[in-house]
């Protein structure tokens, strides 16, 4: 499970977020938490904001820090290092700095990073946790390595471009440390929706586990069913997997319709709608998140999609009778609908700005407090803000509708208590928002 994700000097991103996993201590859809022996982490995060706010570059930035521990030999001449828009717009001398904690199949915890400035490595390290302390396995600075018992610089050819964790998992497959952090990632997945290139690639992966997998394919058409009734029957246009490689991997996928009379109908695929399609590509990593505990960011989850589809999927995840893996679903959205106390903790709820220099920043519901939250705590903070002037979460207060005498109502607001450590130096000057929206939810 992905625990925190924190990223630096990543596109609109100029100053350190992080991306928290952890739960909060609030009691609120205590279903909607996985308890662990390690902790108790949230499976559903959601990032609000307006459009090119930033929320879309938090996804990309976990997406280029996998596809950097991925890198290949024969990918690295594409490697996303060379894309020069990667870096923060305001700063383009300082690294990329990117950085994971997660808890690992093997059930130990593990923080991992690295910093990267123009394809070149500039450190790396992981840790694990052991009784609270996090101690390291290896760091690097450069091309030199320390991992103890051994220098690593004198075994293995470092390579300024590739990242060390990448190296030595293919090296030493026994090294349980390196392999299950180097697993974890590959297991993780930033869903490209809107890229007609993946779309194609999800439709073969999809297909060949139809033509191989006669289970598979009842859990799809129910899937299917559960929102599109009108489909009876989904099938290929090849009827073996051989007949697959002898076409160039191409595979047409047709559903089954009930025509007037009662005739069943094969149409293809491509004929049906928008959010039907999305559903049927979503479909293979949900399982799989569901079943063997994935992580999944998706982009925009709501395109294309019912508010009631949306929840649904929601729901999948944090139900404990479905979600038996403890998979996690990160998602940017603009779906409104079902932002409400019924569906989401505040922990679950993110919110993605720019300031008035573009410098993007995200910050949690649950960082903000009510006057009378038995949970203030001494730390609070009275803190005035002008609402209108913050133009990131803005729309999403007209959406509630909020009356003057309502925005009194949020008057007596706090700053940020919550005990979360977001690793940002300085907490920005509008904390009353969060009591605002949460105000609003409470209705």
């Amino acid at each position: 499970m992905l625990i925190r994700f924190s990223f630096k000097n990543f596109k609109s991103f100029k100053n350190e977020n992080c991306l928290d996993m952890e739960a909060t201590s609030l009691k609120e859809h205590e279903y909607n938490v996985a308890k662990t022996d390690n902790g108790e982490y949230l499976k559903v995060s959601a990032i609000y904001g307006a459009n090119a706010s930033g929320k879309t570059n938090v996804l990309k930035a976990f997406d280029y820090m996998k596809k950097r521990i991925l890198v290949t030999d024969d990918s690295k001449k594409n490697s996303p290092i060379d894309e020069e828009n990667i870096y923060s717009f305001m700063i383009n001398n300082a690294p990329i700095a990117l950085e994971v904690e997660i808890l690992a199949k093997n059930n130990k915890i593990y923080k991992y990073g690295f910093e990267v400035l123009k394809d070149t490595i500039i450190s790396e390290w992981l840790f694990e946790k052991r009784v609270n302390k996090f101690y390291a396995i290896f760091e690097r600075e450069n091309n030199n390595v320390s991992m103890k018992p051994n220098k690593i610089s004198d075994l293995v050819n470092i390579d300024e471009r590739t990242l060390f964790l990448n190296i030595y998992s293919k090296i030493d497959r026994n090294n349980e440390d390196f392999s299950n952090v180097y697993d974890w990632f590959v297991n993780s997945m930033y869903l490209d929706l809107g890229n007609p290139n993946f779309e194609r690639f999800i439709n073969n992966r999809v297909s060949l586990k139809i033509l191989s997998d006669e289970n598979y394919k009842k859990e799809l058409l129910k899937f299917i069913k559960t929102f599109d009734s009108g489909i009876e029957g989904i099938k290929t246009t090849t009827d073996s997997i051989e007949a697959v490689k002898s076409n160039n991997g191409i595979i047409d996928i047709e559903v089954i319709h009930r025509g007037e009379k009662g005739e069943l109908k094969a149409l293809p695929f491509y004929l049906e709608s928008n959010g039907t399609r999305k559903m049927f590509h979503l479909f293979d990593f949900f399982m799989d998140a569901l079943k063997n505990g994935m992580v999944l960011f998706v982009d925009e989850l709501d395109a294309k999609l019912h508010p009631l589809l949306t929840r649904y999927i929601i729901n999948l995840f944090h139900n404990s009778q479905t979600n038996i893996g403890n998979g996690q679903l990160i998602y940017s959205t603009h779906d409104t609908v079902n932002l409400n106390k019924e569906t989401f903790r505040r922990d679950e709820i993110w919110f993605a700005e720019k300031d008035k220099d573009g410098v993007s920043e995200i910050y949690a519901l649950s960082d903000y407090i009510l006057e009378d939250d038995k949970n203030a705590g001494k730390k609070k903070q009275r803190v005035s803000t002008d609402l209108c002037a913050i133009a990131g979460v803005c729309f999403i207060i007209r959406l509630y509708n909020t009356s003057e005498s309502e925005k009194s109502a949020g008057s007596g607001v706090y700053g940020c208590t919550s005990g979360r450590d977001t690793g940002n130096a300085k907490k920005p000057d509008r904390k009353q928002i969060g009591g605002e929206i949460y105000t609003h939810i409470q209705r």
